[in-house]
């Protein structure tokens, strides 16, 4: 399996190019504290697709064990 980027350098990533994550999360019209429910290992789907697509990763590579290659949830 594949390591997962820290979660800092995830948030620090969306602060670079949002100015910080509850902008980023008002901007996609995400509910907020999603991206720490998310961060957390909590299942936000729609979340995680949109910090993968924000900062240009797959998904699958962003949340190793969360989701499969083609953007399924792995369930456990």
């Amino acid at each position: 399996m594949a390591t997962a980027p820290h979660p800092e350098d995830i948030k620090a990533a969306l602060r670079k190019r949002y100015g910080t994550v509850t902008e980023f999360e008002r901007l996609h019209s995400l509910s907020p504290r999603s991206v720490k429910d998310v961060l957390r290992g909590r299942s936000r789907p729609s979340t995680a697709k949109a910090i993968a697509k924000a900062i240009g990763m797959d998904l699958h590579k962003l949340f190793p064990g969360r989701y499969t290659p083609n953007g399924d949830t792995i369930i456990r």
